[in-house]
């Protein structure tokens, strides 16, 4: 899986990531107390956002690829592939969670995928007596007729008169077609990419949470798919200095801790953010300012 990983160097206008250099020390007021004479009922919990992105490639050989490299001088792929793969990866405190990830919300990779393209061009040029070596040949002979045209009318040994807007037309339609004649020697194609947000509300009980599956035949699946290899979050509190608890103290706030937050798959770490966590973290009581 080296190499295949990258990760993210922002999080989402939501989020809020820690400086792992320095103690940064976050806290908040918890309890029942009075604020500009309105009563705040404060808790101090943590949420995790785990954002996943998966590159989703299908690559159709041509039906010429066989004789690519003697008629093109390049060999041609002639094994299809459609596979999943994760290219970036990302984990971040979200303040307000409004929406939890069910299996029943997941992605159905059984649903037909957005190309993006036309299927692969018809062969014009072959007929039902032509073996397919010979209309190989002649695909061959009209990309070579192509480049050739596209060579003239640069130089202006064709089309005279050709110019402005009317050259750059002719050009993009020369590449279009050589593109086509292309696809049946080369192959076609193409690459989706699918984000998909987990929530994850955090627990010093639980440090450690599978958050999803995934399978480079399917993507992204469901925690229960055994389909999938797991994509596990794990959580590793520091070691802080907080201030002394006051026992005769009526004001109480808890402070984070800025621990190590890990997304790894394959046993590999695909994401890693220092975070304040207020679950592995202290409450100190404090005496009631006069």
């Amino acid at each position: 899986m080296k190499g295949v990983f990258k990760l993210l160097v922002a999080v989402a206008a939501v989020a809020i990531s820690v400086d792992a250099s320095a103690q940064h020390i976050v806290k908040k007021r918890i309890g029942s107390y009075k604020e500009s004479g309105n009563v705040v009922i404060a808790e101090a919990s943590t949420t995790l956002a785990v954002d996943v992105v998966v590159e989703h490639e299908i690559f159709t050989p041509g039906v010429y690829a066989r004789y690519a490299q003697k008629l093109l001088g390049t060999r041609a792929s002639l094994v299809e592939r459609d596979e999943y793969r994760i290219v970036e990866a990302d984990v971040a405190i979200i303040e307000e969670p409004t929406h939890y990830v069910s299996d029943d919300e997941r992605p159905d990779h059984n649903a037909p995928v957005y190309m993006g393209e036309s299927p692969l061009p018809v062969d014009r040029i072959s007929g039902a007596e032509r073996t397919p070596e010979a209309a190989a040949k002649v695909a061959a002979e009209q990309i070579l007729s192509l480049r050739r045209a596209r060579l003239d009318l640069i130089t202006g040994e064709f089309g005279e008169g050709v110019y402005g807007g009317g050259l750059e037309s002719a050009l993009a339609e020369i590449s279009r077609l050589e593109r086509e004649y292309l696809e049946l020697f080369y192959g076609k194609r193409s690459i989706s990419t699918e984000s998909q947000r987990y929530i994850i509300p955090v627990s010093a009980e639980q440090p450690t949470t599978v958050v999803a599956r995934f399978s480079a035949e399917q993507g992204l699946v469901a925690t229960n798919d055994l389909t999938g290899d797991i994509i596990l979050v794990t959580i590793t509190p520091s070691d802080m200095n907080y201030p002394e608890s006051d026992i005769k103290g009526t004001v109480a706030y808890r402070y984070a801790n800025n621990a190590e937050v890990k997304v790894a798959f394959g046993g590999e770490v695909i994401a890693c953010r220092i975070l304040p966590l207020y679950e592995f973290g202290k409450t100190v009581m404090f005496l009631q300012p006069k």
